[in-house]
């Protein structure tokens, strides 16, 4: 049989030393893999567990075991369900409910390490505390991933419990880290359980080494302000605009408490804004399509997550195959809803005080698997200030005569309390209108720069309540602010197919 032109030579078969046809030689490496339900499966999680995490980790650790399966370093374990007792029933067959907690442990860091990401020193490193709890509901009915974030203040009611030394201690009201504190993962299990009525399924918590880890393991993420954002406590210096942030940054980040008057409620709203870009950049095709990069990432889950026992290979990869078809508009965030964030309790000082009846419908969905409806971003970001719960000071910048009068009639025709008579700014011929503000008000320049729209908004420090209006003389007029009437301090729904920076 004569050969193609080109082809080399067939061979004869090779035998083996019995005289058989001996297999034919494997092909050479190319360094990639051919696809097995392994990991399909596990691109698959990658989407989905990126979100069921302290801050990303639960990603991690569940395309871990399928990728990383010969790896002979195993997740670190805790026993969040010792000794619980009087538990509420199972959920809705076919959904899963998981604790996802970020502590501020310190283990194996060294001093500088506390000191360059802002975390304390060995006088504050002893133990554990809570520092982010999420409870994250994944429906396979729905096909639907929940993640509602819990404020570390709200004021719920810690079961009994025996303390560290040995104590019987009752139940008592107080901050919901404060269980985490006194109890650890058991203690914390139970009382977000008693407080919602939500029986948790599984347990993961990530530390502050574990979070930088991870964030530098995707080539770190984009976030995004319209302010400028300072908080020397947690080590955090933004521009405004959009910034790529490693995982020190991203830490500080998630992490800072002193960028406005919201406090620890800002703080969950920039943290569920950081989940989402984690999404974003764990899905992305640097990442998902980069055997190297997704490797390095599970690999670095895989050293910062603690789960419980029973959150096996088995289980993440049966999550993995109900949830195949999940995307990022299915992953979404809310904050349980706030009648009162600064509540003054008898016993723990300032907490967040829920808004009864709207936290028990989130939460008796969730319980149901019911679902709920998704409002999309446009509901979260609407002023939830009213106009006339916003103080402003109009200024003639423009210096045409009566520019200043006209604009500040108008905005108290709109509700606004407007502070004075108008006055002169220090110079004329502004073209644009400005608005400048503190920064720790957050909410009430939403509401100004809806009736001012196309107005340049400009951060002042140490301004005060009062906004002040200097008017262009391309001012023409207000319009008149439509307020959300969800409560200032309920985010509402945001998913992580929302643009990071939108």
């Amino acid at each position: 049989m004569s050969t193609p032109t080109g082809a080399p030579p067939a061979l004869p078969p090779q035998l083996d030393p019995r005289g058989r046809t001996a297999p034919a030689p494997r092909p050479p490496r190319t360094g990639r893999r051919p696809p097995t339900r392994v990991s399909r499966i596990a691109r698959r999680l990658v989407l989905v567990v990126a979100v069921l995490t302290a801050l990303g980790v639960l990603a991690a650790s569940a395309s871990g075991y399928a990728l990383l399966s010969w790896s002979t370093r195993k997740i670190d374990r805790v026993d969040a369900f010792a000794g619980l007792t009087d538990r509420p029933p199972a959920s809705a067959a076919g959904s899963t409910t998981f604790l996802l907690v970020g502590s501020d442990g310190r283990t194996g860091m060294s001093r500088a390490d506390m000191k360059r990401l802002h975390v304390g020193n060995e006088a504050t490193a002893a133990g554990r505390r809570a520092d982010t709890m999420l409870l994250v509901h994944v429906s396979a009915r729905h096909g639907t991933v929940d993640v509602v974030s819990l404020p570390r203040d709200s004021y719920v009611t810690v079961p009994a419990h025996v303390s560290t030394g040995g104590d019987q201690v009752p139940e008592r009201r107080n901050k919901l880290n404060a269980a985490y504190a006194f109890g650890g993962p058991a203690l914390t299990v139970a009382t977000i359980e008693r407080t919602t009525g939500v029986r948790v399924d599984h347990y993961l918590e990530v530390d502050f080494l574990g979070f930088v880890r991870l964030v530098d393991a995707v080539g770190g993420v984009d976030v995004c302000s319209t302010t400028r954002l300072r908080d020397r406590k947690a080590g955090l210096r933004l521009p405004a605009g959009v910034s790529h942030v490693d995982g020190e940054t991203g830490l500080a980040y998630v992490r800072a408490r002193h960028l406005d008057a919201r406090a620890d409620l800002g703080r969950v709203e920039r943290q569920q804004r950081f989940l989402a870009a984690m999404v974003d950049r764990a899905t992305s095709r640097d990442v998902l399509l980069d055997p190297r990069a997704l490797v390095r990432f599970l690999d670095a889950a895989l050293s910062a997550v603690r789960a419980d026992p029973g959150l096996t290979e088995d289980e993440l990869v049966r999550l993995g195959t109900r949830l195949r078809h999940v995307s990022g508009d299915d992953i979404r965030f809310r904050t349980v809803p706030v009648a009162n964030p600064s509540y003054r309790s008898a016993n723990a000082g300032s907490v967040a005080l829920w808004d009864a009846v709207a936290a028990r419908a989130v939460y008796t969905a969730m319980r149901d698997d019911t679902g709920r409806p998704h409002h999309g971003r446009a509901r979260a970001e609407r002023p939830t200030i009213p106009p006339s719960g916003v103080h402003v000071r109009v200024y003639n910048g423009g210096g045409t005569p009566g520019l200043g009068s006209r604009a500040s009639a108008d905005l108290a025709a709109e509700g606004f309390t407007v502070d004075g008579p108008a006055a002169n700014w220090s110079r004329t011929g502004v073209a644009t209108t400005t608005i400048r503000f503190d920064a720790r008000y957050t909410e009430s320049i939403k509401t100004v720069a809806a009736a001012l729209p196309g107005a340049r908004i400009v951060p002042v420090a140490g301004l005060g309540r009062t906004m002040e209006v200097v008017v262009g003389t391309s001012y023409a007029g207000t319009k008149t602010v439509r307020v959300s009437t969800a409560s200032p301090t309920d985010t509402g729904v945001r998913t992580a197919g929302d643009h990071v920076c939108s």
